[in-house]
């Protein structure tokens, strides 16, 4: 049975602008001309019921989230509920906690046209078939080509986070590093720290965590767990009072205060014995001092960002990826003036 996609295909254009043609919006002569005549030559037979129900938009997006606990997501979906109030769009937050069942459930909303599109953010593997024909963008996740990813630019995060941890003195670095290595752009930012050390003959480190069985998102927040583990680490790398490095870079700032706090806990002083750089830009009540010194993601550039290419997304069938929005060192505390 020929679909809507083999049309496209033929005519050389997007899935968006065949919908355009069939259901009567204008496009471009040359592009109806080259639509009708892919119909026409493959005997393409539009679902009239299907046509109904997608040309009833809902105005509804669907933003999926792992968890809230992580203080970062906050302030990211109060920005991106900005961004889709402006454009006349309401937002459905969900919750997956990583559940891949929960993942597959909200998914399914977009396939029943019960939402017009999906910002996920998610560190759990995805089936591919169930992603097929969706309008879906990612935050910091690769899936397919098909969907669009936006980030920051990560690799230049951890550049810049040795680079400052150089130049306030720091002479022996570490890269602590704990969630998922599934194709996703955080992964860049041991990548950039790896470079910059390797580039400028600064001795160096990386211990890498990886848990692709987390219950509940657990490394994404502080649970006992997670902070045992960070105990157990930090133990096996001191001895006598002191800590084997003197400048560690977090994979995300609620990493870089457990590690503060189990430092800190054995008697090793933040930041004058240990520096620390975090990974987020983590805020004390959204606006005020940083929690820990970090490499800041722009917030409010990926919502918009995000955006821009869902809504580019559902209504011409294709977007390019962002995955380079700029980030910069703030001070937090964990580090020397």
């Amino acid at each position: 049975m020929t679909t809507i996609k083999d049309v496209a295909r033929d005519a050389g254009v997007s899935i968006g602008t065949v919908s355009k043609v069939i259901n009567g919006v204008h496009v471009r002569d040359e592009y109806y001309q080259r639509v009708d005549a892919s119909i026409r030559k493959l005997n393409y037979r539009v679902n009239l019921n299907a046509r109904g129900l997608k040309a009833q938009r809902t105005n509804d997006i669907a933003v999926i989230v792992p968890t809230l606990e992580n203080p970062f997501f906050p302030p990211m979906v109060d920005a991106i509920e900005k961004e889709l109030t402006e454009k006349g769009k309401r937002m459905l937050i969900c919750i997956s906690r990583n559940d891949r069942n929960k993942l597959h459930g909200y998914i399914e909303m977009a396939r029943n046209n019960r939402v017009d599109g999906i910002f996920g953010v998610t560190y759990s593997n995805i089936d591919d078939d169930i992603l097929e024909h969706m309008p879906i963008v990612s935050f910091d996740r690769h899936f397919k080509p098909s969907i669009p990813c936006v980030a920051s630019d990560n690799f230049s995060g951890g550049e810049l986070a040795a680079r400052t941890l150089v130049e306030k003195g720091c002479k022996k670095l570490l890269c602590f590093w704990t969630g998922s290595d599934y194709d996703c752009e955080p992964s860049k930012r041991i990548k950039g720290f790896q470079q910059y050390c390797l580039r400028n003959h600064v001795e160096h480190n990386v211990l890498s965590y990886m848990d692709y069985e987390q219950v509940d998102t657990g490394f994404m927040y502080i649970s006992q767990i997670y902070r045992d583990m960070v105990r157990n680490i930090i133990q096996a790398h001191s001895e006598n009072g002191k800590f084997e490095f003197d400048g560690i870079f977090c994979s995300s700032d609620h990493l870089a205060l457990v590690v503060k706090e189990e430092l800190e806990g054995i008697g090793i002083r933040v930041p004058q014995e240990v520096q620390i750089i975090g990974f987020d830009g983590i805020q004390i009540m959204n606006g005020g001092k940083p929690i820990v010194s970090s490499i800041q993601q722009p917030v409010a550039q990926i919502a918009q960002t995000g955006v821009r290419m869902l809504l580019q997304l559902i209504e011409e069938g294709s977007a390019e990826s962002v995955v380079d929005l700029p980030v910069r060192f703030v001070e937090g505390g964990t580090t020397r003036q």
